[in-house]
């Protein structure tokens, strides 16, 4: 009886190892697919999260400054313009007239049309039609800095300063002088405005801060003015009075704050009724929103109390086989309705509502 040794195996077959690779494959286009619908949630999640931070920090910053808009340290009375101030403006004596209006709204006629600034010296600069974006208020807010100098600081030579005590104020330049507890900003000459023990009135930085919305993030022009050639990232921007380390001139410098940030509407809460002067208070009014408006005049923006805010921000990339077919109400007052932009960017809508301290506070009836 024989016995038949076995055969060791030496190795795999050729069919062993095409199924082996294919199986292989298989597993890894599956874990590749993970990776990748894994991967774009991620980055849907990451332009989510930075679009809601991006519009949250666009009404923060506004509502903070509109809180503040009219505060000039002690004064508290303002005088109703004749005419709209002009936002651009270098000039000392049109910048104590521009006093009497805090806020300043410019509207256009409508969504597909830039607001009109041909009155102003604006145009010349940042806020000509290519660095503005259509549809988009221009919010202008004129305030004091909140902190005061002190006796010994010094004043930056060219800037504005403003003096002020509870029934008058100066607009003053600084001299990189030391300011003393008799003098104007310059340090050197006497003040004229003063508090009820002889010295001098407080000094604080003059702010005039122009809200807008451009069509770049990042322009190539002058002063970062958006061209033909640069990205198209709507961005939430800001024009200040300060000195230009470039020109080393007082001027309205570009400030670039949130990308993404489309649109831009306000409208003013104003009380104007009753139409008879207040006694107590010498101003119309009783301190209570009669109504909204939109494309406030400058009487109902000498009246304003509240002010509310819609800001419509887009995501800064697009997202892949994403079409925006929803449109967006933009206002209360004269709704306007943006239509669907049927590309590929996802936008959030967001609302707020603030109150105007220091210029409702004027109209409140003292106990």
């Amino acid at each position: 009886m024989t016995v038949r040794a076995k055969r060791a195996q030496l190795g795999l077959s050729l069919i062993e190892l095409m199924i082996a690779v294919a199986l292989g494959l298989v597993l890894i286009a599956g874990l590749g697919n993970v990776y990748l619908n894994s991967s774009r949630a991620n980055q849907e999640l990451q332009k989510a999260g930075q679009q809601i931070e991006n519009g949250r920090y666009a009404l923060e910053i506004l509502t903070n400054e509109l809180r503040h808009a009219g505060f000039f340290g002690a004064l508290g009375v303002f005088t109703a313009p004749t005419a709209a101030p002009d936002p651009c403006t270098t000039d000392a004596a049109a910048l104590k007239e521009s006093m009497n209006l805090p806020l300043q709204v410019f509207r256009p006629a409508n969504l597909a049309s830039r607001p009109d600034l041909s009155t102003t010296t604006c145009t010349a600069g940042l806020l000509a039609n290519a660095n503005l974006a259509v549809g988009s208020d221009v919010v202008v807010i004129r305030r004091a800095h909140t902190n005061a100098l002190a006796v010994g600081d010094v004043a930056v030579a060219g800037e504005a300063y403003v003096q002020a005590n509870s029934i008058e104020a100066d607009i003053q330049f600084g001299a990189n002088t030391a300011i003393t507890a008799a003098s104007m900003a310059d340090g050197v000459t006497a003040a004229t405005i003063k508090k009820m023990d002889g010295n001098a009135a407080t000094i604080r930085k003059f702010h005039v801060h122009v809200f807008f919305v451009a069509p770049c993030r990042a322009g190539s022009g002058a002063g970062g003015a958006c061209t033909n050639t640069d990205d198209t990232i709507p961005t939430l921007k800001m024009l200040s009075l300060e000195i230009n380390p470039a020109t080393a001139a007082l001027e309205m410098v570009q400030v670039p704050l949130v990308a993404g940030i489309e649109i831009l509407r306000f409208e003013l809460g104003i009380d104007d009724s009753p139409t008879d002067v207040n006694l107590l208070t010498g101003l119309s009014g009783d301190g209570i929103v009669d109504s909204y408006a939109a494309g406030p005049t400058l009487a109902q923006m000498g009246n304003a109390l509240s002010g509310r805010l819609f800001v419509l921000a887009r995501n800064t990339d697009p997202t892949a086989s994403y079409v925006d077919q929803k449109s967006y109400l933009l206002g209360s007052a004269t709704p306007l309705t943006k239509a669907a932009a049927n590309d590929a960017f996802k936008r959030h809508l967001f609302l707020g509502e603030v109150l105007l301290s220091n210029l409702g506070g004027r109209k409140e009836i003292p106990l």
